[in-house]
């Protein structure tokens, strides 16, 4: 018999094999467009999401969105906040490159940016709100499915 020993890999460093889909990836563009900001040094960057505690319902549907990449569920900060971190994922590295200053990529920015990409971020900004009675059952069903 054959004895396996091996090392057991934590389930949120696990996570960094797996890609975002469509819909997280546009979260997630669209909060670093916004609000979002990006920390840790490379190859341990996380998403940080942060918002005014009035903004709570917003910070959760970003929350439910984003699937298996939030470290912890949204909680209250100091300064009438609440928000949360993802895990690490290389992603993360690959956008910072994309978003590190005034002479990002534009060009690409604009091919990977989607309409749900651009709602975040213009909602981020506080110039739209998303509102799941605004959307047709489709984008609905695609937008905003938990």
């Amino acid at each position: 018999m054959v004895e396996l020993i091996g090392v057991v890999e934590h389930p949120r460093s696990a996570l960094g094999r797996v890609p975002p889909d469509p819909v997280q990836f546009q979260v997630i563009l669209g909060s670093l467009l916004g609000d979002g900001r990006l920390i840790g040094l490379p190859r341990q960057r996380r998403l940080r999401i942060v918002h005014r505690a009035d903004r709570r319902d917003y910070v959760w549907w970003k929350y439910h969105r984003l699937g298996p990449f939030p470290a912890e569920a949204p909680s209250e900060y100091e300064g009438g906040l609440v928000g949360f971190e993802t895990v690490c994922h290389p992603l993360f590295d690959d956008l910072a490159r994309l978003l590190s200053n005034r002479f990002s990529r534009q060009d690409l920015i604009e091919r990977l940016l989607q309409p749900l990409g651009l709602a975040v971020w213009l909602s981020d900004l506080g110039r739209l709100e998303l509102r799941a009675s605004a959307f047709l059952p489709a984008q609905r069903e695609l937008a905003l499915a938990s």
